[in-house]
């Protein structure tokens, strides 16, 4: 058996005897739904422990806010249903806000439950309102069992540890970028390759901060090193920004003068050499000083500013070098903090409220019209309608194609309730005693379980166990009424229906309006940091590529345009480290340097907010080559002259190899 299959057969013997024992401890309890106690078995069920614990938590926390949300809002507003379904639709809006602009995981996941456990609670206590408290203490009680089942067989049976997954994840990075490397520098980059790897590096590290958060939950190793994983993400980070670098500029080099790069190609090989895992710290320190010392001096770019490029390049595969001796320091992640003595390493993430906005909006435009259908005509089941109308516009609302999804859960959910309809009318009146009903179930829950390994299959083998189980509605006094569970089905499945249609409806807007949103948020960041040097660079690089992250999740890459905006939005990375490192020179600066660098950032802050707004742009190329003469003809005081040259040069350049990000500079006038 391969390991995967062992994984996968591991998880869903996991989460079977945890979803039986949670539904026995539930059924002793004598809880009205042990059916859920054994959905959220399957819902925090995950293939890491760290991930279980830490979505438990989370869970526990969301349920209880809910719960409590769910009780003040039908205590106030029982007596008044209009005010009623307005104030629980704008409290189910706004945690979906939060669950969307918060992002993070598992904190995004508190919110979202907070939201839809408030509508499972208070909806079918409307009319009953005396019982919602009693209520909300069963719904908490089945969720704590939940996830006590989980979390005892997460750790006792095969356990995962996240802390070993994020090692291992750390690690295959900086393999991925050591081999990207050296690739590029020996000169044997496939374009197609290239792209394809960057985009799996990037994503690995963009995730290594959710792996942090679990790891903290199931290893010690990783709670007393936790600052120390958030430097070696801060340089992982750094170290992509700086390969993007080195790539773009060895291939202009090799486009552009290849008698230049033919010169210099022992450099580069020594540089490839030290970026292999394991090289010898001398050899390193070697090829870094080759590559300084290969770096045009100032004088030299004085008289040949086309030289600019070259000493850019050089000194960027220097720090690479640099960079990666650093990262071996840090990848002994069980190192305790207390060795690093470093500042604390602060990632950002990008957070868009109008995207947030526009999902809590069609969250509550969904709500109320559900629910004035429900009041208008006094539908019996109508609680059951509007319950799965929460449930996926908070699931789903963050989703490009809500629509589409709740539509797959429509669909599967369906198929889930002809399985309750065999298992109640056909199954379980025959049985007695729980051994007999843990056997018939045991298939159901296992064959739920092996499909949510799949990544494609997750979310439909979700739905189908959810929704059967829901519909069997499992408790020490089970009813087999097929009226009864008709009407409780097609509910469900109305409100389903109306929830993908409404998000449909609403929120028609696939990837392209989120693309434009992404590309917006990189132009404004870059106006941003040409604007004002307080941000720090990992505070800039982190969030940088995170929007990058973003937009390679949905742009096509056999798309020319597209990928040129992907290209350019990695591109804009350095752009703005370079625009930070001009802001911190700038008052050191001789007054011409520094007046003509001030006026050439200005207004590039200018030309990035106006492309943030969607409004034709020139990039101001003429303002930065005055700034690159002047910093070249600046007096020896003051900063490194050739320092602000490569800043200057690095930015001019950028700007000129991609102009789908950058805007496209005006045609050339001739008299």
């Amino acid at each position: 058996m391969s390991a995967v299959a062992r994984d996968r057969l591991i998880f869903a013997l996991r989460a079977t005897l945890a979803a039986l024992l949670a539904g026995y401890l539930a059924l002793l309890a004598d809880l009205p739904q042990a059916s859920s106690s054994m959905m959220t078995v399957l819902i925090v069920s995950q293939p890491l422990t760290g991930m279980v614990l830490s979505k438990a938590f989370f869970r526990v926390v969301g349920t209880i806010v809910g719960a409590v949300a769910a009780v003040a809002l039908t205590a106030a507003l029982h007596g008044a249903p209009e005010l009623f379904v307005l104030g629980v639709s704008g409290w189910i809006a706004a945690c979906v806000y939060g669950s969307i602009f918060l992002r993070d995981a598992p904190i995004s996941y508190g919110a979202l439950l907070s939201g839809y456990t408030a509508a499972i609670i208070a909806f079918p206590a409307v009319n009953a309102p005396d019982g919602v408290f009693l209520s909300a203490l069963d719904r908490v009680a089945e969720i704590m069992i939940g996830i006590a089942c989980a979390g005892v067989f997460s750790q006792l049976f095969f356990p995962r540890s996240a802390g070993r997954a994020l090692e291992g994840a750390a690690e295959q990075a900086m393999t991925a970028a050591s081999a990207w490397a050296a690739d590029t520098l020996r000169g044997r980059p496939d374009a197609a390759r290239v792209d394809r790897d960057r985009r799996t590096l990037i994503a690995t590290v963009t995730s290594l901060d959710s792996l942090r958060v679990h790891a903290t939950f199931d290893s010690a190793a990783a709670r007393l090193s936790n600052q120390r994983i958030r430097l070696l993400h801060g340089r992982l980070v750094s170290l992509i920004a700086m390969l993007v670098s080195v790539h773009d500029r060895l291939e202009t080099l090799r486009a552009e003068t290849p008698g230049r790069a033919a010169a210099l190609a022992p450099v580069f090989e020594q540089a490839a050499d030290a970026m292999a895992l394991g090289a010898p710290e001398p050899d390193r320190n070697a090829a870094r000083s080759a590559a300084l010392a290969a770096a045009p001096a100032a004088d030299a770019l004085r008289a040949n500013p086309a030289a600019v490029p070259e000493r850019t390049l050089l000194l960027r595969i220097a720090d690479l070098i640099a960079l990666r001796s650093d990262l071996d320091r840090l990848s002994r992640i069980d190192a305790p903090d207390e060795d690093e003595g470093e500042p604390r390493a602060t990632l950002t993430r990008y957070r868009d409220h109008q995207l947030a906005g526009v999902a809590a909006a069609s969250a509550f435009a969904a709500l109320v019209a559900v629910c004035a259908f429900w009041i208008a005509s006094g539908w019996d089941a109508g609680a059951g309608a509007a319950i799965f109308v929460a449930v996926l516009v908070s699931l789903f609302g963050q989703q490009d194609d809500p629509a589409a999804a709740a539509g797959t859960f429509a669909l599967m959910t369906a198929a889930g309730a002809a399985a309750a309809a065999i298992y109640l009318f056909a199954i379980l009146p025959g049985l007695e005693g729980f051994e007999s009903l843990a056997a018939a179930l045991a298939p159901l829950l296992f064959a739920t379980a092996w499909q949510m390994t799949n990544p494609i299959r997750a979310l439909p083998a979700l739905a189908f166990g959810l929704g059967a189980l829901n519909l069997m509605s499992l408790s020490n006094t089970m009813t087999y009424d097929f009226t009864t569970f008709a009407n409780t089905t097609f509910a469900s499945l109305t409100g389903l229906g109306l929830a993908a249609v409404l998000l449909g409806v609403l929120r028609p807007i696939g990837s392209a309006w989120p693309i434009r949103r992404l590309v917006a948020g990189v132009r404004r960041d870059l106006a941003s940091a040409a604007a004002r040097g307080q941000i720090t660079r990992l505070g800039f690089e982190s969030r940088m590529f995170d929007l990058v992250n973003g937009l390679m999740l949905r742009l096509d890459p056999n798309d020319p345009r597209q990928l040129e905006i992907e290209r350019g939005a990695l591109a804009g990375v350095r752009v703005g480290l370079n625009a930070l490192a001009l802001r911190r020179e700038l008052d050191a600066m001789p007054q011409a340097a520094r007046g003509a660098t001030a006026r050439a950032l200005a207004e590039l802050a200018r030309h990035f907010r106006r492309l943030a707004r969607g409004a034709p742009s020139a990039p101001p190329l003429d303002r930065l080559d005055e700034a690159l003469a002047a910093a070249l003809d600046a007096p020896g005081d003051g900063p490194d002259a050739s320092d602000v040259a490569v800043f200057i040069s690095s930015i001019r350049t950028s700007l000129a190899q991609h102009p789908a990000m950058f805007g496209a500079a005006l045609p050339e006038t001739r008299p």
